[in-house]
């Protein structure tokens, strides 16, 4: 689906099945009016200071959760919380949900190695940030859930689109 930039050292470039695979990914979110006010009533109330249980990760072009479903593949996907990218778990839940997660997740050795040229493939091939921390989409969202867990907290996640 990518092949390395003739023009851009360090990048990618993507072919037709990329797109696809993207527009597929795209079409998969639910941007209905009754969600995106769910997804702003979960996000107010989001502390504002950034603090250890947040992650957010922003690209331009590119959907960041598109880049990491793409690098884990469709088993690990299935894995994850919710749906492409978008999870409101109680604190049963994360704790339900969290050893599935860090089997997809928390990747070693080769098998990380592999997945983040898959990220950084995707964030530059059909986006433009070829400095996106292309390790950060599998350790943030995982942080996420074992702080919560940790902490009795729920947890939270959604795609948007600006």
């Amino acid at each position: 689906m990518f092949s390395e930039s003739a023009t851009s050292p360090g990048s990618w470039s993507a072919d037709e099945d990329a797109f696809r695979l993207s527009a597929f990914l795209d079409a998969c979110r639910d941007d209905s009016e009754h969600v995106e006010a769910l997804r702003d009533a979960v996000m107010d109330q989001f502390p504002s200071d950034g603090e250890e249980g947040l992650f957010v990760a922003v690209a331009r072009k590119a959907g960041p959760f598109s880049a990491l479903a793409y690098a884990l593949g469709p088993d690990a996907v299935l894995r994850l919380p919710g749906w492409f990218g978008d999870f409101l778990l109680d604190a049963e839940q994360v704790r339900a949900q969290l050893p599935a997660a860090e089997e997809a997740l928390a990747l070693t050795g080769a098998q990380r190695r592999d997945a983040v040229e898959r990220i950084h493939a995707w964030m530059t091939g059909l986006g433009d940030d070829p400095d996106h921390h292309a390790g950060e989409l599998l350790d943030g969202p995982l942080r996420v859930l074992r702080h919560a867990a940790r902490t009795g907290q729920a947890a939270a996640a959604h795609v948007r689109w600006y």
